[in-house]
């Protein structure tokens, strides 16, 4: 598991560092339909604020790493501070499998021109 730390402005659109799960041995894990990746980032009261999952906001690329992008409104009504976050693998097998691919901390910090601001 790796961990991998954020920091950037509340509101902004900010692409996530993209991954792709792997065996131990470092083998590309072709996913099934029936497979997931969910990405969930809390606050210090272990309050679900942003939730992700496979088409639902994370996406495969052509380049067969997936894709996670925060849109300016997943943190523009979110406090300033710290958040953790994780991204979690889990396969469709008997009995599921879970695995933590990475985990960390979102800071986000003061943006000036708010939604409102805006004409």
């Amino acid at each position: 598991m790796k961990q991998i730390d954020y920091e950037f402005i509340r509101g902004d659109t900010k692409k996530m560092r993209k991954f792709r799960p792997t065996t131990l041995d470092g083998e590309v894990l072709e996913l099934s339909n029936s497979d997931n990746i969910y990405f969930t980032v809390k606050n210090a009261n272990r309050v679900a604020k942003i939730k992700k999952s496979i088409n639902n906001g994370i996406t495969l690329g052509e380049d067969g790493y997936y894709h996670i992008t925060l849109e300016a409104e997943d943190t523009e009504d979110l406090d300033l501070g710290t958040y953790q976050y994780d991204i979690e693998l889990v396969l469709n097998l008997n009995p599921n499998f879970v695995q933590t691919l990475i985990n960390g901390e979102i800071t986000l910090t003061e943006d000036i021109t708010r939604k409102g601001d805006r004409i």
